[in-house]
């Protein structure tokens, strides 16, 4: 148990299961002698625990749920079982290997990664409180969250050796850039499915059919009763006005920056960029004693100042370039001079010739200024105590909403019917509000963070199970549905019998455009796209897929369909190829190219590494992970 963390560290949790490599492994073999009720699986020896294996699959359940909406089912659920267990297990082996190479996190290392994690946090502090309701909340021990911070630690810093280490050849280099900055030449013919679309060649019977064998899919969104209380920052001092006193301390606290800049007054004398001869030769005469003014009126190619001996008049930090600003402010004495300077205008010698200290401004000039800020110092503090309060209450009442809300004088809002897509909700408590755990047992929410000064706690309630729709319901939709699927059917027919003659026109020099015209298409004429963002109006969609086919011969081409996102299907006529080249590349553009190519051949490394210690590993699964018994 970890003292620092135990003794006062905590925000809205967010459940952290390692399920780190996101690689599909092969399923291991299930070992029908590992029977024990405590155990998922073992790797070399050591045992992947079912507590770990429940957390796991719990928290991708949730995941899953979310995102169908509420239709998730049992074979969902089996395949969840199986890809958590293989991830489990992946780690397992890819930790033995970080500790056979010494890797080791301290408590000190667990315990500064859990503090400043924003799960933990209002504000800029951590609430032990948050801390230890969110694992309540979630049914996890302490021992246990720290063991996953601890082992994602682990495998980072084995990762970093890895990838620290990667690095592109030069010749992989060039041939990479080649193939980024490769051109391809080609033109299409496009099929408009929506043209093709006609609703009155579906009768009601094919809807009827469709709708029988196809009910499943037309459900009803899920809804429930929801009911939110919230606190925000800005609600915290409806009322506040600070004292007399209190202004003037929170003025004299931060008077510094209601100072007015500092500002010198300057002369210059301005040689041509590079003339350092010269620029030396005067810094010579001015070092003998000639004088300043004189020199610059001879010297200075600036003629504006030169006429009036350099001067530049008063000057604040920043109207010149920073080279220049530092010459000048790094002068202590009035009548003092730079040595050379260098800036993109030439070279200059830089004269001191008076200078005024910043000055105050009176307090009733920032009047408005300070009550804003001290409102906001005030709502700050205010919002910080409420969350430590709404926390602690949380903890104690996690079941009683109604008491939180009595407690600390906030209305409870009430929304029925809610469904997953309800506009008018939040989005970050309309996730929350179909968590399976909200719903199964009425509880109170763990704290949700909506912003960084607005945070909210949640019930739910009166559940309603997605229902299927009438036919009636469903029929103009279904209808639809069955035209355009009709549709893309014959726009798809029409394009395989237009690639089909395209071949003879080509050959034939027949005019390409009216043929395409014949079977109902728009044709695009010839252009040059590249992946770096040379498109000439071609949807991208089409520029990728280009980058598809096959590198037609010299005075060939490569003709294919592709569909886009649409519907609509598309035959490609690949004509030219042209190879990149680096040279076409600014030199900050082909340093990022070689920062991501590292990057890549970096994953693709630690890739191979995590799939050979899984390999190397003596795997065994429980049976019961993989066919639980209900």
């Amino acid at each position: 148990m970890l003292t620092s963390i135990r003794e006062g560290l905590g925000k809205i949790f967010a459940l952290v299961i390692l399920l780190l490599i996101a690689i599909s492994f092969i399923f291991w073999g299930v070992d029908f002698g590992l029977t024990s009720g405590t155990i998922a699986a073992r790797v070399n020896g050591e045992d992947v625990s079912l507590y770990e294996f429940d957390q796991a699959l719990r928290f991708r359940e949730q995941q899953a749920v979310l995102a169908a909406q509420g239709n998730f089912d049992v074979n969902t659920r089996n395949q969840l079982r199986q890809e958590v267990i293989n991830a489990l297990v992946a780690d397992k082996a890819i930790l033995q290997r970080s500790q056979d190479r010494g890797f080791v996190v301290s408590d000190d290392d667990v315990a500064t990664a859990i503090a400043n994690r924003q799960e933990f946090r209002i504000g800029d502090e951590f609430s032990f409180d948050i801390y230890q309701s969110r694992l309540i909340n979630e049914g996890i021990t302490p021992d246990y969250y720290e063991s996953l911070q601890r082992n994602a630690l682990q495998l980072g810093m084995l990762q970093q050796s890895i990838t620290g280490t990667s690095f592109i050849l030069p010749y992989e280099f060039r041939l990479a850039l080649g193939l980024l900055t490769e051109r391809r030449r080609f033109s299409y013919a496009q099929f408009d499915v929506a043209s093709y679309i006609n609703e009155d060649t579906i009768p009601d019977e094919s809807v009827e059919l469709y709708y029988n064998a196809n009910s499943q899919n037309y459900m009803t969104e899920p809804s429930i009763t929801l009911e939110v209380l919230e606190i925000t920052s800005d609600t915290m001092t409806d009322d506040f006005m600070p004292t007399e006193s209190s202004i003037e301390e929170y003025y004299q606290a931060n008077i510094e920056r209601f100072v007015s800049d500092e500002q010198r007054r300057a002369s210059h004398i301005l040689f041509e960029p590079g003339n350092f001869i010269s620029a030396e030769q005067v810094l010579e005469r001015l070092n003998n004693g000639e004088a300043f003014n004189d020199l610059a009126l001879e010297f200075s190619i600036d003629q504006l100042s030169a006429q009036n001996g350099g001067d530049l008049g008063f000057i604040s930090r920043g109207l010149y370039p920073d080279s220049f600003d530092q010459a000048l402010y790094g002068l202590e004495t009035v009548g003092d001079y730079t040595q050379i300077v260098e800036t993109q205008f030439g070279l200059h010698i830089i004269r001191l010739d008076d200078l005024e200290l910043g000055q105050s401004q009176p307090i009733e000039e920032v009047r408005d200024i300070l009550i804003a800020e001290l409102e906001l110092e005030a709502q700050g503090s205010a919002f910080y105590e409420k969350s430590i309060q709404l926390a602690d209450l949380i903890y104690q009442n996690n079941t009683d909403l109604d008491f939180i809300s009595s407690s600390l004088g906030i209305d409870i809002m009430r929304y029925e019917g809610v469904t997953p897509v309800d506009s008018e909700i939040n989005s970050t408590i309309l996730t929350n509000a179909f968590n399976v755990g909200l719903i199964d047992t009425g509880s109170t929410s763990p704290l949700i963070e909506i912003s960084e000064n607005h945070l909210a706690v949640i019930r739910v309630s009166d559940y309603v199970e997605p229902q299927e729709r009438s036919l009636d319901e469903v029929t103009d939709l279904i209808r639809g549905q069955l035209a355009r699927s009709d549709a893309e059917r014959i726009a798809i027919a029409d394009a395989e019998a237009f690639l089909e003659r395209l071949q003879s026109a080509l050959e034939n020099g027949e005019d390409i455009p009216n043929i395409a015209s014949q079977f109902n298409a728009t044709w695009n004429e010839p252009r040059w796209v590249s992946r770096n963002g040379e498109l000439n109006e071609t949807p991208i969609e089409l520029a990728n897929a280009s980058y598809t086919l096959q590198k037609p011969d010299l005075d060939s081409y490569i003709a294919n369909i592709t569909q886009l996102q649409s519907g609509d299907p598309v035959v490609m006529i690949l004509s030219a190829v042209e190879m990149g080249s680096t040279e076409v590349l600014d030199e900050f553009t082909r340093q990022s190219y070689g920062l991501q190519l590292t990057d890549l051949n970096a994953s693709i490394e630690y890739d191979a590494y995590v799939r050979q210690a899984v390999n190397d590993a003596d795997i065994n699964i429980s049976q019961t992970v993989i066919t639980p018994i209900f």
